[in-house]
């Protein structure tokens, strides 16, 4: 049977009518997908200023946990009878007090106490390899005491090797290696106040490692001292990651770092005394050096497109009581932050488009339908 020309004519605005359909439910869900994500995204750039002042805050509360209990604990001892001894014989009952500040503040290295007469007492824990090597110390040996007396005009060194039972398993007398707690950093500056202070970083005279000190001088001119590694600092922060290529870091006025995320970057600044700590634009990193040009005196949030990338940046002030001047850096890059709004844009777009496949032969069909039903 040949066509009818009416019956083409007629099918016109079936087609008509299927295409229009199918354009305007395609743009419909293409309009709607766009604005999912645009307000998903608005939504969660919005809140960055809420996640970035938790962030802040955790870490604050972070370095307050690490500083507080051992500061408190210091002032207690310098209250007691401690910075009142004078021989080895009298001072040794109080090393119980320093291994129990060492195990309720495992982020402290040693714990220690400098005379005014230049005698000296430190405790520091011999739970890692490294310090068992160092000191030579025996196998039973759980601490490792550092005793530095004058008399006489002579200089007595003794280390004591303690076992778990603070029971001491072997005294070894050693040669003056000329140290001396007044000539330090955190002696120095705790004799000039009556509070609590936390140094800036320094390299320790017996591992060499980076730190800082926490101290407190006591009435009679004795100082009350206990350390802490800028490893510690940089474990902290790392725990606090947003994102995968996030960076964090905590550093003075003058861009000296105190705490970053990669703790090797800063351990290995730290392999001699003649060395110094970095700035953050000494790092290695591109986006932080860039970052320096505008000066470490900084609070604020910014965006900046770096290493191809668009990067939410804020520096902020922390107050840490009796510590330096000391900021925190927090950089993310804008596409991790917002890495469910691009998930959810992609998959909605897959969802779109399936609809749509979907709704073609239904709508090829019902065209179909409609011819055959009119034709009959």
């Amino acid at each position: 049977m040949p066509d009818d020309p009416g019956r083409k004519s007629a099918d016109k605005p079936y087609r008509l009518s299927a295409l229009f359909t199918l354009t305007a439910l395609l743009l419909t869900v293409t309009l709607l997908t766009l604005f999912q994500y645009q307000q998903l995204s608005r939504i969660m750039l919005s809140t960055g200023d809420e996640l970035f002042e938790r962030l802040s805050l955790q870490v604050e509360t972070q370095l307050e946990n690490m500083y507080q209990p051992p500061s408190q604990a210091l002032s207690l001892l310098s209250l007691g009878n401690l910075p009142h001894t004078d021989t080895l014989a009298q001072r040794l009952p109080h090393l119980q007090s320093f291994a129990q500040v060492l195990r309720d503040n495992p982020q402290l290295n040693s714990v220690y106490i400098g005379w005014s007469d230049g005698d000296y007492l430190m405790l520091r824990p011999l739970d890692v390899t490294e310090n068992q090597n160092r000191f030579d110390a025996p196998e039973l040996a759980r601490w490792m005491a550092w005793h530095v007396q004058s008399e006489a005009g002579q200089r007595h060194v003794t280390y004591l090797f303690i076992n778990q039972q603070l029971d001491i398993i072997e005294a070894r007398l050693m040669a003056d290696d000329g140290f001396d707690p007044r000539q330090r950093p955190w002696y120095v500056e705790a004799t000039r106040v009556n509070e609590h202070i936390v140094t800036l970083p320094y390299v320790f005279f017996s591992t060499h490692e980076f730190g800082s000190t926490l101290a407190k001088r006591a009435i009679n001119g004795a100082v009350l001292g206990a350390d802490l590694t800028l490893g510690k600092l940089s474990e902290t922060l790392h725990q606090q990651k947003i994102t995968d290529s996030s960076q964090l870091l905590i550093y003075t006025g003058d861009g000296t770092v105190l705490a970053y995320q990669d703790v090797q970057r800063l351990l290995h600044t730290a392999q001699g005394s003649s060395l110094s700590l970095k700035r953050f634009n000494q790092l290695g990193s591109t986006l932080l050096a860039t970052l320096a040009i505008d000066g470490y005196h900084q609070e604020r949030r910014i965006t900046r497109e770096m290493e191809g990338r668009r990067w939410i940046i804020q520096q902020r002030r922390i107050s840490l009581r009796g510590a330096p001047e000391t900021y925190l850096a927090v950089l993310v890059p804008e596409d991790e932050l917002l890495a469910d709004a691009y998930r959810i844009r992609s998959e909605s777009i897959w969802i779109s488009l399936t609809i749509c496949l979907v709704l073609l032969p239904i709508l090829w069909f019902s065209g179909r339908i409609r011819r055959k039903t009119r034709s009959e």
